[in-house]
Formats: C-alpha cells, sequence, structure tokens
C-alpha cells in the first residue's frame, strides 16, 4: 500500500465516531512535513519492520520497553510522586517493548524535522542527534549501579536554557488553571448518554488502582464531563474526555480519559506482550508503561472500558508543561536541549526495564544496551544516517500524501 492509503486504513478505525478532529488532522498534516511525522508512527514502525538490524542492537536489546512515539513534543515538565518537578517523556500512548534504538531512531529524525524559531542548518540538526544520543548512552552506562535509574532526576538543579525553562514554568501551576482548560473553547458538551458511560465505568477504573495508591471513594466522584477535541496529532480522531473529580483536601483534580488503540510499535515487535503486562487492555499497557517510566508511580493513572471501547485514564495536572522544542532560536540551545531530551529517553528505559521485568522486557536493559554499542563513533554515525534517510523519506512520503488529499483521495 501507499502511504496515503496507510493513512486511510489507520483513520478509518474513527470516522464514525470523532470526523471533526480527522479533519483537522488531515488539514494540519498537509501544512508541514513534521506533523506528517508525528501523526503517522504506523508508518514508521511498518519501516522499521522491513530493515535489517543494525550491529549495534541483539535480541537481549529488543526487550526494552519504548515510549514509541519519542519526537520532540513528546516531552515535558510535571510533578513526580516526589513532589519535585521534573523533565520527562510525556506520551506513552505507543508504549511497548521493542529495540531500544526505534525510540532512538523517532527521536533523531523528529530533531532533524521539528520547526524552531530560528531555521537551522542541516549539520547544527545533525549535531543534535549526537549530543542527544550521547547524553543517552551516558546515562545507560550509569544507570548499571544498582539503584541509579530510580535515583535519576531532570530538574531546575542539573538542567538550562529551554528545559529548565519549562520545568520552572511547570512548578508554578496552579489549580485554578483546571478550570479554564476544563471550559475552554475546545471542549464541549457530550451527549447525557455518553456522559452517564463514562461515569458507569468509573468503578472498573478506581478498581484497577493499585490498593497502596487508591484515594478515599468520594475522591474520585465525577462532577462534570467535557469531550476534547483538536489535541495531539497521532491522537487526533480518538476520544478524549475531560472529568473533573471531586477530588480531595487539596481540591477538584482533572481527569483525562483517551481512547486507547493496539500500539505502532506492535507491528515490528509483534506478539511479545503479555497478558499480565497490559496486553489484554489497551488502556492497562499505556497507564503500566506511564508508571513504570516515570520517576515514582502516578496514582490516578489507570485505564478503564467506555462504552465498549478501552481507554488510559491520567491526571490532567496544572504542573504539567508541554516542552517548547518550536521556542529554540540557536543551535547551542537545541544541543542542550537535545541532550536532556536523551537522558530523559534513557531514564524512562531504565525504569520500565527495572519496574516492568517480564519475559518481554529486561531488567537490565541499562546493560544490555551499554554492552551492544561497542564504538560510540559508529553508533552516532550510523544513527545520523539512518535520520537523514528517514526524514527524506518522510518527506516523500508527505508530498505523496498531499497530492492524493490534492485528487481527492479519501483519508477517512
Amino acid at each position: 500500500m501507499t502511504a496515503a492509503q496507510e493513512i486511510l486504513a489507520h483513520n478509518r478505525q474513527f470516522r464514525d465516531s470523532n470526523r471533526d478532529d480527522l479533519e483537522l488532522k488531515i488539514a494540519s498534516m498537509r501544512k508541514d512535513v513534521y506533523p506528517f511525522f508525528r501523526a503517522t508512527a504506523h508508518l514508521f514502525y511498518r519501516d522499521m519492520a522491513a530493515l535489517p538490524s543494525s550491529p549495534y542492537t541483539n535480541a537481549q536489546t529488543g526487550r526494552c520497553w519504548l515510549a514509541g512515539d519519542a519526537h520532540p513534543a513528546n516531552f515535558g515538565s510535571m510533578r513526580d510522586a516526589g513532589g519535585g518537578q521534573v523533565f520527562a517523556v510525556s506520551d506513552f500512548d505507543e508504549a511497548y517493548p521493542g529495540q531500544y534504538l526505534w525510540d532512538l531512531r523517532r527521536l533523531a529524525v523528529g530533531l532533524l524535522l521539528a520547526p524552531y524559531a530560528t531555521a537551522l542548518e542541516p549539520d547544527e540538526r545533525r549535531a543534535a542527534i549526537a549530543a542527544m544520543a550521547t547524553a543517552y548512552l551516558a546515562c545507560m552506562e550509569q544507570f548499571q549501579s544498582p539503584g541509579a535509574a530510580q535515583a535519576f532526576r531532570l530538574s531546575e538543579d542539573n538542567t538550562s536554557g529551554i528545559v529548565q525553562k519549562i520545568i520552572k514554568k511547570g512548578a508554578k501551576g496552579e489549580r485554578g488553571e483546571l478550570l479554564a482548560k476544563f471550559q475552554d473553547k475546545n471542549t464541549g458538551a457530550p451527549s447525557q448518554a455518553k456522559i452517564d458511560e463514562l461515569v458507569a465505568a468509573m468503578p472498573g477504573y478506581v478498581a484497577g488502582i493499585a490498593p497502596s495508591l487508591r484515594k478515599p471513594a468520594g475522591f474520585y466522584e465525577v462532577m462534570d464531563v467535557r469531550q476534547r477535541f483538536g489535541a495531539g496529532m497521532g491522537s487526533l480522531g480518538k476520544l478524549r474526555y475531560y472529568a473533573l473529580l471531586r477530588g480531595g483536601a487539596d481540591g477538584q483534580v482533572l481527569l483525562e480519559l483517551k481512547q486507547a488503540i493496539a500500539s505502532a510499535v506492535a507491528q515490528a515487535s509483534p506478539g511479545v506482550l503479555p497478558e499480565a503486562a497490559g496486553g489484554g487492555h489497551e488502556g492497562r499497557r499505556i497507564a503500566l508503561a506511564q508508571q513504570a517510566m516515570l520517576p515514582g508511580a502516578d496514582p490516578l493513572a489507570g485505564y478503564a472500558t467506555i462504552g465498549g471501547l478501552p481507554f488510559n485514564v491520567h491526571e490532567k495536572a496544572p504542573t504539567d508543561k508541554d516542552f517548547k522544542y518550536e521556542d529554540i532560536t540557536t543551535a547551542a540551545e537545541l544541543n542542550k536541549a537535545a541532550a536532556s531530551l536523551g537522558m530523559a529517553l534513557a531514564s524512562a528505559h531504565a525504569l520500565a526495564g527495572q519496574n516492568l521485568a517480564s519475559p518481554a522486557a529486561s531488567a537490565d536493559i541499562a546493560g544490555q544496551i551499554h554492552r551492544a554499542v561497542s564504538s560510540l563513533g559508529g553508533f552516532l554515525a550510523e544513527l545520523t544516517r539512518f535520520a537523514d534517510s528517514y526524514a527524506a523519506k518522510a518527506r516523500q512520503d508527505w508530498q505523496d500524501f498531499d497530492a492524493a488529499v490534492a485528487r481527492g483521495e479519501p483519508m477517512y
């Protein structure tokens, strides 16, 4: 199939439930190659499945829990379980076990394609790939020491530039922002039938939370529900709701409930996820990965079945702030940010390996990766060559897609 035909096949699953978001998705994808790349993880992993193995991978390094969609827009600032503000991976929809290199490759291509505030030369963008991957591998060497991955945090104290700025901004987030987000122009009132389905799903969601993390029953009382439109790129088309909960002494809490589908990574790594690791419910897979990949367990991460569809559930906190890669103005600023992205990704991989160790995942993934990369120079050269080649392919797929839309071919 052509790229346009695969996009049509992927989008059709949402056609009957969320056409408005699909219209926005297609329009956004036509604007530039980067939103196109963000929206087509399913094309990326189709291609990963067809490529020969890298000399810097082996069977053991293929047992790594991936973020799955590791491009610059999927990192951000958030509050950790200990109350500190950190920088980390922020999207887990595609999380799934596979080759660690696939996350690095997707992030490297994203660094080449992302629109920054100032146009940067190709060589400057390639240098950012090296900064990202070098920082990633340095962390993996460090994370071989017992407890190192669990103790690691990217905080205001050990970051600088744009990453430190977003951490500081997140730390200032106030609960009063919740109602503004809940009622903004991108939300609308769902039908009463949809509200009833969501409320009916709440006991199942609460039951799926570990008893040690569970709040008193009244905390989860649903006060109001809104449907969220126009969020993300790869997620456009999925049903997404905000539920305002009564909360506790600190005030009301906003939950996001997003429709969950099979991970795109599974195309390249089929059948490796056991039932106990979320293989039986796509929302549970995402929740487990989020809890495992972030420093400290999120007490509200969970899953639900709403109207027969799987959903992932997590808090939409006022301290959650997106990484503003589009504000980068210099090559030096990009290199600093890229290194932080590499460290955040390494932390996610190492933590998940230890927290979700199973036949599908290696608890010693940091050591396995460190030992597999026998030459830093060779590794960086291969990763950069791949990123250049795949960025060119993404541009060609984008142009073919745009031409198909212009011809009137349906995309959902």
